[in-house]
């Protein structure tokens, strides 16, 4: 009996040792999760597909892997086989190597915390800033609608004005930031969705700005072919 629980354990071990650990490695903990089905996801032809699942029985932390040549953006998807499941996906830019996610059952996106991707704390100052911006547009908005009901013309004009120099800020600001940001598919990623109705010379600005190795990233090919695309 011993001899065969002791093969047993050495087969496993044999299997477990075989089985090849892939470019990225996320390790994902949910406070309070007691059932459910975790999705690692990435985009692939425009569709989100999942590269790997794990179920969960209960409050664990687990490990979900892709292979990955460049960073990119990828999802952890939550499902509890509930109809009213939403706000289940967190999204980060998946990097070569160890990456750890925190979060909660009831704040699920909102509170989760990822730790092991560089280009992630890239996005994260990014996201920083933006958000003060969207907080002033959202301050202009309450302005306009104040003005509209006073009927204040000379308020609605200046809100008006105030709007649009904050828009182009805003703009400025993305760019700038991209051409910092130049050694990181951050720029590219940025140009494709934050920009994609701006004047082609501030993408042609990004894009020449890249490195040959982001360049050659998803999101720089991405970006190479919208801005050809854009010259026919």
């Amino acid at each position: 009996m011993k001899h065969t629980i002791a093969k047993l354990f050495l087969i496993t071990l044999l299997v477990s040792c075989s089985s090849p650990k892939k470019d990225m490695q996320v390790t994902v903990e949910v406070k309070n999760l007691k059932k459910g089905t975790l999705y690692l996801e990435r985009v692939q032809d425009s569709v989100l597909v999942a590269v790997d699942s794990i179920f969960l029985g209960r409050e664990k932390a687990v490990v979900l892997q892709a292979d990955l040549d460049h960073p990119e953006l990828f999802y952890i998807l939550l499902d509890r086989n509930q109809t009213n499941d939403i706000d289940n996906r967190i999204p980060f830019f998946g990097h070569a190597g160890e990456i750890s996610i925190q979060t909660t059952l009831d704040d699920y996106v909102t509170k989760a915390e990822v730790s092991g991707s560089p280009t992630q704390e890239i996005y994260n100052a990014y996201l920083r800033v933006i958000r003060q911006f969207n907080n002033e547009e959202l301050d202009l908005l309450a302005a306009y609608l104040q003005a509209q009901i006073s009927q204040n013309a000379d308020s609605l004009t200046l809100v008006k004005q105030q709007t649009a120099s904050l828009s182009k800020r805003k703009i400025l600001f993305t760019v700038n930031f991209a051409v910092n940001n130049a050694n990181s598919v951050v720029a590219p990623y940025l140009a494709l969705s934050e920009l994609p109705k701006v004047s082609k010379s501030l993408l042609d600005t990004i894009a020449a700005s890249m490195s040959d190795d982001v360049a050659n990233s998803r999101y720089g090919m991405f970006l190479t072919d919208f801005l050809s695309e854009l010259e026919n």
